[in-house]
Parts: structure tokens; C-alpha cells; sequence
């Protein structure tokens, strides 16, 4: 029997993240669903994603994306731990764009984790791309 486990991050404390992070360890569970407040803003980890104005702060900081960027990273992050193919990830974001290919979104991928830092979208090799929680999920491995 699958068990999903729903989690305002922004409510925990670092005693409760550490006890979360046991938790996760110890059952195995692969994805965290993250839910979307009303204000339409996906927190996840330090990152925020505001839906509505399309911006995305890290640890408080602004930080510019493309709106290609943009879609790439809501796509993710709204199916954490969830592997998508640069296929899948161009139908999903990109398929009646002139400026992208599919093959083009691996460059677009590099180019957000340029921007967001490292341990967020991590390469699942021959397979392709998954979003990790910032802090939580990165630790599991």
C-alpha cells in the first residue's frame, strides 16, 4: 500500500525537518508531495516559485529565469523526485515553441543550474532529469 505524505515546508522547524529527513530515511519514501498554497507560490525547500508572477526566489534571492527556465522548473518541481526525459520535459513546456528543440533542453537545464546552484535538478543518466527538495531529499541518496 502506497502512503503519500504531504508537507508545508515552510511550517517546519529545523528540529521537525531533522526528524522528516529520519523519517524519509527509514520508510523509504521516494517523492514529497508539496502543495501549492492560494497565494499560487510552490515552496520547496529554500526555493519559492511564484506561479502568478512567474518569479522564483532561492534563500531569498530574486533570481532571473527565461520563461522557458521558468516552465522547466515548475514542471519539475511540481513532481518532485519524478524523472522526466528532455522529450517529455520539451512536450510538457516547449512543443509549440520556435526558439527550443528537445535536444536543446539539456542546455536549458544546465543553464538553470547555473542560476539555482547545485543539487537541484539532478541527471538521472539514459533517463533524464528530476527535481531534488532542497535539503531533504538531497540527503536520502
Amino acid at each position: 500500500m502506497k502512503k503519500k505524505i504531504i508537507i508545508h515546508l515552510e511550517d517546519l522547524t529545523t528540529a521537525q525537518e531533522v526528524l522528516l529527513q529520519e523519517l524519509l530515511q527509514t520508510f523509504c519514501v521516494e517523492q514529497i508531495e508539496v502543495l501549492e498554497d492560494i497565494t499560487s507560490t510552490l515552496l520547496v525547500g529554500d526555493l519559492q516559485i511564484d506561479v502568478r508572477r512567474r518569479q522564483v526566489w532561492r534563500a531569498g534571492n530574486l533570481i532571473e529565469l527565461t520563461s522557458m527556465e521558468f516552465d522547466i522548473l515548475y514542471l519539475l518541481a511540481h513532481h518532485p523526485g519524478k524523472v522526466f526525459s528532455a522529450r517529455q520535459i520539451y512536450e510538457a513546456v516547449a512543443a509549440d515553441s520556435f526558439d527550443a528543440s528537445w535536444t536543446g533542453i539539456s542546455s536549458m537545464v544546465y543553464k538553470l543550474r547555473r542560476k539555482l546552484g547545485a543539487g537541484i535538478i539532478e541527471t538521472v543518466w539514459g533517463h533524464g532529469y528530476k527535481f531534488i527538495v532542497p535539503g531533504i531529499s538531497a540527503k536520502l541518496k
